[in-house]
């Protein structure tokens, strides 16, 4: 892993409830892909809406293989 990738599954996500994109590639890779219940687990893409895109981008590009 470069460090700009390593930097980017660090980054924070949604900082409404602090969670960053490690802990949503951990709940994708332990099979949970629904955003909905990723939403209810983290808090994430359910306070202001600011961090919606990028989570949505997320999941996708995991589900893509990326």
């Amino acid at each position: 892993m470069s460090d700009n990738q390593a930097d980017v599954i660090d980054d924070v996500i949604c900082y409404c409830s602090g969670t960053t994109a490690q802990q949503i590639k951990q709940l994708l890779d332990d099979g949970v892909t629904d955003p909905e219940r990723i939403s209810r687990i983290t808090g994430a893409a359910s306070g202001c809406g600011g961090c919606e895109f990028e989570f949505q981008q997320l999941i996708a590009a995991y589900s893509q293989g990326v």
